[in-house]
C-alpha cells in the first residue's frame, strides 16, 4: 500500500484518496507523532500547501528533513507558498511576515515569505534534489 499524505489540509478536502492531516496530528517538527502513525521510508508522497511560510528557515529544514526520512527512496513533497518574488505590492502585503492584520488573519502567524531561491536551498539542506514545477 502506498501513502499519501497532505500536511496541514484544512477545511477542504480536494484529494480524496490522500490521508488528510491537521497540525495537531502530525506535527512537521515533532517526530515522535511521526513515529506513531508511519515506520521511515513508507511514504509515497507529501502535499503542503500554505504551511512552510509558518516555520522559520531553520525549522523549514528541519521538517523538510523529517519528510525525507519518512519518504520512500522514489518519494517526493509537493510544497507550495506565497511567492515572494510575486510582483504585486497588495499581494506582498497580504503575504508578509507577521500577516497584515489582525492576529486571525490566516498570514499573522508567516515567519517567512520564501522565494524559489529560500525553498530550493532548504529543501537541498535537507537532502532533497529539487525539481521546481512553478516559480
Amino acid at each position: 500500500m502506498t501513502t499519501r499524505i497532505v500536511i496541514g489540509a484544512g477545511e477542504h478536502n480536494n484529494n480524496p484518496t490522500w490521508l488528510q492531516t491537521q497540525e495537531e496530528q502530525l506535527n512537521l517538527l515533532n517526530r515522535s507523532k511521526w513515529e506513531e502513525h508511519f515506520p521511515q521510508s513508507s511514504l509515497q508522497a507529501i502535499l503542503a500547501e500554505h504551511v512552510w511560510e509558518h516555520l522559520t528557515y531553520e525549522e523549514g529544514v528541519q521538517a523538510a528533513a523529517l519528510c525525507y526520512d519518512f519518504l520512500q527512496p522514489s518519494g517526493y513533497v509537493r510544497c507550495a507558498v506565497p511567492d515572494g518574488y510575486f510582483p504585486n505590492e497588495a499581494y506582498q502585503k497580504g503575504v508578509q511576515v507577521g500577516g497584515p492584520g489582525p492576529a486571525d488573519h490566516p498570514a499573522a502567524s508567516h515567519k517567512i515569505v520564501h522565494t524559489y531561491k529560500t525553498l530550493t536551498a532548504m529543501f537541498e539542506e535537507a537532502g532533497f534534489q529539487v525539481s521546481l514545477l512553478e516559480y
